[in-house]
């Protein structure tokens, strides 16, 4: 391709929350002249979903026949548009070959959504460069952008609550032996919502009293993700679920009792959303299993938690330790410690909705000891820039020199300005020779003496034939 664009945002790594304002330049190279009628710059921001399915239908004959269904839903949150050379319907420009340098910029809604990208759908933020050609087809440049909706736990009180649930289960294996006593097992966590980076602390109690060993105790955090679409004006749901960090805390065997206090790690992922009727939601799972032989019977012993992930951590949750443990004491008037800005990493996840590659960076907080958590002088700096750099760690940026648009209006040019040619190429007019009568009409040569045909006299009578 003659073209290419480079974005580049105001934003370090091109994350925005919803509300802020999105800003940068677009800098277009060509390698050869162009004729085209303008350039504009789109930012907008959508969500799309859609999956197939087979469905069985009954044919002319009355017989079932299998088919594929699409089920797609679409809907645009914002959008922009600024011509940035040349206008909407305007006549032919010549774009020289070279370097121009455009900017952008649009204010992002404050309800719009988290960026996303899934198997089945996205939520999708872009800037789009666009070269509308005279005689061609259209040259098209896209960039993607981060933008997230500011979900702080510290909202709802009742998230500071711990998940806490006892739950048991027997086994056929052990009524054969003439016994049947349960797995018992006692789950809990310091909170019920957590954000990117944070430590989940539980504590399990697994009170093996059955004749069934439990191979291991397994805490995973699932992903669930529910995708809105319609077809035939029916809506469809379609559910996914995708493990995103696990933990093995080990095996107890039969007629033993294990106590575990770990943690799980949440990795940089969506935050929940918060609607109920998104075309794309994405919920929390934490799970616990007590995992068995399959031959025993009655499969796994299992406890499920649904679990919120924020954008901003609950109010002293940093000094957590684990459940039932208050940090720093009792006293009530105790000054939690202050977290440094999140770290913006990568989706987690390598699901992508068809060609679209791009993933996403939520906010990820450093907790215990890890770099960046002090606010204070000796904080060692992450490797991974922060949204807004301290006026210190960032260089100063020269002067960016924009490419005007050669039909903004203006006043009556000055007299020093530079004639315009046109942007096609045209033949200068044939020269009229100095002597001679002979003189040329339309390319054909007029003969000297040559006297033209004299119109109609005033008195004519309206016939047809005379000279």
């Amino acid at each position: 391709m003659s073209s290419k664009v480079n974005f580049s945002f105001d934003s370090v790594l091109g994350v925005y929350y919803a509300g802020q304002v999105v800003s940068g330049t677009a800098e277009l190279i060509t390698e050869r002249s162009k004729t085209i009628r303008s350039i504009y710059i789109t930012v907008n921001g959508f969500v799309e979903t859609r999956w197939q399915e087979s469905v069985e239908k009954p044919g002319a004959d009355g017989k079932l026949i299998k088919s594929l269904e699409t089920h797609t839903a679409t809907e645009i949150y914002y959008s922009s548009d600024k011509y940035v050379y040349g206008q909407s319907g305007g006549s032919q420009l010549e774009l020289p070959k070279g370097k121009y340098v455009f900017p952008f910029q649009t204010t992002i809604p404050p309800q719009a959504p988290t960026s996303f990208n899934g198997t089945h759908g996205q939520v999708k933020h872009e800037v789009t460069l666009t070269i509308d050609r005279a005689v061609r087809y259209n040259n098209t440049f896209k960039q993607c952008f981060t933008v997230i909706l500011p979900n702080d736990l510290n909202v709802k009180p009742e998230l500071l609550q711990p998940l806490k649930r006892i739950e048991e289960k027997t086994f056929w294996w052990g009524s054969i032996f003439g016994g049947n006593k349960p797995m018992v097992m006692d789950v809990s966590t310091s909170y019920s919502a957590y954000v990117p980076g944070q430590k989940i602390h539980f504590h399990i109690v697994l009170d093996n009293q059955s004749d069934v060993q439990c191979q291991d105790v397994k805490v995973r955090l699932f992903k669930n993700i529910t995708y809105r679409g319609k077809s035939n004006d029916q809506e469809q749901l379609k559910s996914t679920e995708a493990r995103i960090a696990d933990k093995h805390c080990g095996e107890v065997d039969k007629h033993n009792k294990a106590q575990f206090d770990e943690y799980l790690l949440v990795p940089p992922t969506t935050p929940t959303t918060l609607g109920d009727r998104d075309p794309i939601r994405v919920s929390y799972t934490l799970r616990f299993i007590a995992k068995t032989f399959r031959l025993h019977g009655g499969g796994d012993l299992v406890v499920d938690f649904p679990l919120i992930i924020g954008t901003v951590p609950l109010l002293g949750s940093a000094d957590d330790k684990g459940p039932g443990q208050k940090p720093n004491g009792t006293n009530t008037n105790v000054s939690y410690r202050p977290l440094a800005e999140p770290n913006f990493q990568e989706d987690v996840s390598n699901e992508h909705f068809e060609s679209n590659t791009f993933k996403p960076r939520y906010p990820v907080y450093l907790f215990d000891g890890q770099p960046g958590i002090s606010n204070g002088a000796g904080a060692a700096k992450s490797s991974v820039p922060s949204l807004y750099p301290k006026a210190e760690d960032t260089p100063p940026a020269g002067p960016v020199q924009f490419t005007p648009n050669p039909v903004s209006p203006a006043g009556k040019p000055s007299a020093g300005e530079a004639h315009k040619m046109p942007p096609y190429p045209v033949q200068a007019p044939a020269a009229v020779p100095a002597t001679g009568n002979n003189f040329e009409v339309l390319g054909f040569s007029i003969p000297p003496g040559y006297q033209p045909t004299p119109s109609a006299p005033a008195d004519a009578t309206g016939s047809i034939g005379w000279k």
